[in-house]
């Protein structure tokens, strides 16, 4: 698992059965294994064979990692894009991006901020993901401008 600091404490505190290797599951049962690695904001890291870049964006009052992963941009749970995380960002060509519901909320993208930010990125794919039940796959599709899209599950995005 992979995160800020903050993060990784916090999911320590609320699973604190995956990160304890003293514990051990009764029989008939299993245990979640994971080995937490803390990221620094804007620091590449090397996971597997990628150059990954975690940049911290505003999810209301906390700060969550977005990451950037050669051309690609993963930004899931942001409210807004602040400058330092754009100019992160500046040459993406494939960017996925959250967009929860067609109004405002206060820690999320809403449809039409997600498009406008994904405009003002301007990465030549964008894929929306974190989207409500509410948002019809095929209506949203209809009504986004062209390069963005909402995402799916089993979505495969190539980049050459």
């Amino acid at each position: 698992m992979y995160g800020s600091a903050t993060t990784l404490d916090a999911l320590a505190r609320k699973f604190p059965y995956v990160f304890d290797d003293a514990m051990r599951p009764l029989p008939g049962t299993s245990k979640p294994e994971g080995r937490a690695t803390v990221l620094e904001a804007g620091q590449s890291v090397l996971i597997g064979d990628a150059v990954v870049v975690p940049i911290p964006v505003p999810h209301g009052h906390s700060p969550v990692f977005g990451y950037r992963i050669g051309p690609v941009a993963y930004i899931t749970d942001a409210k807004r894009i602040p400058p330092e995380a754009r100019a992160a960002l500046t040459g993406v060509k494939v960017l996925v991006l959250n967009a929860l519901f067609r109004t405002e909320h206060p820690t999320h993208m809403s449809v039409p901020e997600a498009v406008r930010t994904a405009k003002e990125i301007g990465a030549e794919r964008t894929y929306l993901t974190h989207l409500t039940h509410d948002n019809f796959h095929a209506d949203l599709e209809a009504e986004l401008p062209r390069g963005i899209v909402p995402a799916f599950d089993g979505l495969t995005v190539r980049v050459d």
